[in-house]
């Protein structure tokens, strides 16, 4: 039971974080910049995770110092710089190519807790990796355009931040309540944030209704719920089981975006997302 509940919460997570690209292509379209989002994203979250656990749970507003420690180490050194050399990447590489690259973690985090863990790999879980990298490999292909070498290696190098992020996580925060983790995590991931993008935190006060709405959308469905749910899965689950369960994000980002704004999906990538599907029931069974 352990385990379905963990599969779940992974996947719910994964649903959550396949909302980002809407948010972001949204946020951009209304003016925002990529340190403004990013900034003001951890922010809110920061604050509603806050004022919630103040009024509703406050136990879970206290860590003891060493868990603090790792919460800072994960929101600076994993979430920060992952979010941002993702859209370095971006920046000179086609975005299929930056997810293709991106979406290699899985691989890292099944070598990094193969040889570093000592979690061993079953013959299923490595079936269903090679069908879920191949079905992303159809789904998220299209104009692999490199402008920049620079960005290849920023892509590259934010999917192993990403992958000794849910590394760290599953080792050492397995006995931390989920929503004590996730406050310090996004708190120490939006001062980072800002530290490195040093947005104009006075645009706060001219920030238009759709871009506030925009703002607390990711804050909320892309932010806090997905970061919470993904570490109690973690709780539940070996970390390279997550991480093929995690592999829905593009999926669910794919058909978002097909139906909230109309890009083109080809049966082909129908068929890619198909076979992510099929990777995921194969890893959820015993």
């Amino acid at each position: 039971m352990n385990q379905v509940i963990g599969f779940i919460y992974v996947l719910l997570a994964g649903v959550g974080f396949g909302f980002l690209g809407i948010f972001g292509r949204l946020a951009f379209q209304s003016g925002l910049t990529v340190g403004e989002l990013l900034t003001f994203r951890f922010f809110l979250a920061t604050i509603i995770m806050i004022l919630g656990l103040a009024i509703l749970k406050p136990q879970h507003l206290k860590l003891n110092f060493k868990q603090i420690g790792i919460c800072a180490l994960l929101g600076i050194f994993g979430y920060a710089v992952f979010s941002t050399l993702y859209f370095k990447s971006i920046e000179g590489i086609s975005v299929p190519l930056a997810a293709l690259l991106l979406f290699t973690f899985p691989i890292f985090v099944n070598l990094g807790a193969h040889f570093i863990l000592k979690e061993r790999m079953t013959k299923r879980q490595f079936i269903s990796l090679i069908i879920a990298c191949a079905g992303l490999g159809i789904l998220l292909w299209g104009p692999l355009v490199v402008n920049s070498l620079a960005s290849v290696i920023f892509a590259v190098t934010a999917a192993v931040t990403y992958s000794i992020y849910v590394l760290v996580s599953g080792r050492y925060q397995k006995d931390v309540a989920p929503l004590s983790s996730s406050l310090y995590v996004i708190a120490f991931a939006g001062f980072a944030l800002y530290l490195f993008h040093q947005p104009d935190l006075a645009k706060i006060t001219t920030l238009t209704a759709q871009q506030i709405s925009i703002i607390a959308g990711i804050a909320v469905v892309s932010t806090i719920g997905p970061l919470t749910l993904f570490l109690a899965g973690l709780q539940k689950l070996s970390s390279s089981k997550a991480s093929i369960v995690v592999m829905i994000e593009p999926v669910v980002a794919a058909i978002a975006a097909w139906l909230l704004l109309q890009e083109q999906l080809s049966v082909l990538q129908l068929f890619g997302a198909g076979l992510v599907m099929i990777a995921l029931v194969l890893n959820a069974l015993k």
